[in-house]
């Protein structure tokens, strides 16, 4: 701003006559300069302040001069008005909360001028009042809260913005509740609400911790069990309860493996179970509602199984490639039938019959023979053996090489090939040779009980050279064949 000056006024004093004398020179006119301080009375400025404005007020100013004062106002040494005839004004559009240094010119027509000054706080935007929340009907998954209004001065109505663990949720409400679902149980939840004005662009907050409740549990049910016998038994368990809640189903396991899910009586029947068996019986009351649940456990072991009912084992009719076994009435005092299971040499031969005897066909003659008769139960899968031993007869035969004897080649008037001659006690029998591997089937009559066998000359160096000179005759007997072993002898 310019700087205040003190401006003197010049008053010309013109007498009448100046008579200079004693001079033969021309008389001057002498002019005298009179300065006469100009003042302003004394003025302060008082404001009244607003938030955007400010108003200003001052003492009517007058000056020694009587001109007519006027007054220029500057803003933080800017000029917001000149000329202004009237000693008060409202300074506006101004920022809130915000310090200006006023400064109030009085000045007359000729530039004298006066000067006031004051610094002046603009009012702070009011904000939104202080409101009480509460909260109500608090779950495991929701909760509502409510809360008093919030009022503001020289304001339009308040709205508000709520915030989940510091995330808002819902923003610009007007009303002065809210409900917050989908939660999860037995958590603290920090709720912020803040009120705002648009208007004002302030706002005040409230804050408010809620936990959540815990997740109701089914109640303990209580485990009972009747009907056990060796394969089977019937659990029953109490009704579970649960608070809040639309009710409780049931799953069943046995030895931790679920055998039934989602029951919603209060019995079940476990069958297809091994005699002489502990069980772990598990119930789970489940609350579908809340996915919570409670365990009870208990053991149960089945009964005992009874076994097949001793019986006796007999042969008959053993012949030299069969036999005939006999066993009596196969039964159990229970459950369910007995089948029999029959072995040779612990080999399986039949299983499951129902009838009380089998016979062995195709049989070596002259041979012993371990049977096994196993009867099973078919309820229970329990056993009870028998054991019987015979042997087939052997072949009712006469028949045996009586000798053998392999011959060189020969030469001269009556030479020949290198030949085999074997005779038996009932050459009829004979089916083939075997010598050294080789089979022979051709041969000649050699007499009533004996064949010859031509064979070339390696054949013969073989069989000469063999450590053990054996061969083997095969024969049938009363439809029935076999073999017997035999040494030859070399020329």
């Amino acid at each position: 701003m310019k700087d205040i000056k003190l401006f003197k006024v010049l008053f010309l004093v013109f007498p009448f006559f100046l008579i200079l004398s004693c001079s033969d020179d021309d008389e001057e006119e002498v002019t005298e300069e009179i300065i006469e301080e100009v003042i302003f009375t004394d003025y302060t400025i008082t404001a009244i302040s607003n938030v955007n404005s400010i108003e200003l007020d001052w003492e009517d100013v007058t000056v020694s001069n009587k001109q007519k004062v006027t007054y220029d106002i500057y803003v933080d040494q800017v000029l917001k008005v000149a000329d202004l005839t009237v000693s008060n004004y409202i300074l506006e559009n101004l920022s809130a909360d915000t310090e200006y240094n006023i400064e109030v010119v009085a000045k007359d027509k000729n530039d004298n001028n006066g000067l006031a000054k004051g610094t002046f706080r603009t009012n702070i935007n009011p904000s939104p009042s202080e409101f009480v929340v509460t909260s109500k009907d608090i779950t495991t998954s929701e909760f509502t809260l409510n809360w008093t209004p919030s009022i503001i001065e020289g304001g339009d109505s308040v709205s508000y913005d709520i915030y989940l663990n510091n995330i808002l949720v819902v923003s610009d409400l007007d009303a002065l509740s809210y409900v917050f679902k989908g939660l999860d149980a037995e958590t603290i939840y920090n709720i912020k609400i803040t009120a705002k004005s648009n208007e004002f662009q302030t706002t005040s907050s409230e804050s408010i911790e809620i936990t959540t409740l815990v997740k109701p549990v089914p109640s303990l049910v209580e485990i009972t069990f009747k009907d056990v016998t060796s394969t089977e038994f019937t659990i029953e368990w109490t009704q579970s309860n649960i608070d809040g809640g639309e009710g409780v189903v049931y799953d069943v396991y046995l030895d931790d493996v679920m055998i039934a899910s989602g029951l919603d009586v209060f019995t079940y029947t476990f069958t297809n179970l091994n005699a002489s068996n502990k069980y772990s019986v598990k119930v789970i009351a489940k609350s579908n509602e809340f996915e919570t649940i409670s365990t009870q456990s208990i053991e149960i072991e089945t009964n005992s199984a009874p076994s097949p009912n001793d019986f006796t084992l007999t042969s008959s009719n053993i012949q030299t490639e069969s036999a005939s076994i006999l066993w009596s009435s196969l039964t159990i005092d229970g459950e369910g039938g007995v089948l029999a299971d029959v072995y040779i040499n612990d080999s399986e031969e039949s299983v499951g019959l129902t009838s009380s005897g089998y016979v062995f066909t195709g049989l070596t003659p002259n041979t012993n023979y371990i049977i096994k008769v196993i009867a099973r139960s078919t309820e229970y899968g329990t056993t009870l053996q028998k054991e019987i031993t015979f042997k087939t007869e052997p072949l009712p035969t006469t028949f045996e090489v009586t000798s053998a004897t392999v011959s060189p080649r020969t030469t001269g008037t009556f030479g020949s090939a290198p030949r085999v001659l074997i005779r038996f006690s009932d050459r009829s029998l004979l089916d083939n040779i075997e010598l050294n591997g080789t089979t022979y089937s051709s041969y000649t009559f050699a007499g009533s009980d004996g064949i010859m066998i031509l064979i070339s000359d390696d054949e013969y160096n073989t069989l000469n050279n063999k450590a053990v000179k054996e061969g083997i005759a095969n024969f049938s007997e009363n439809g029935v064949s076999s073999s017997i072993v035999f040494s030859y002898t070399v020329d």
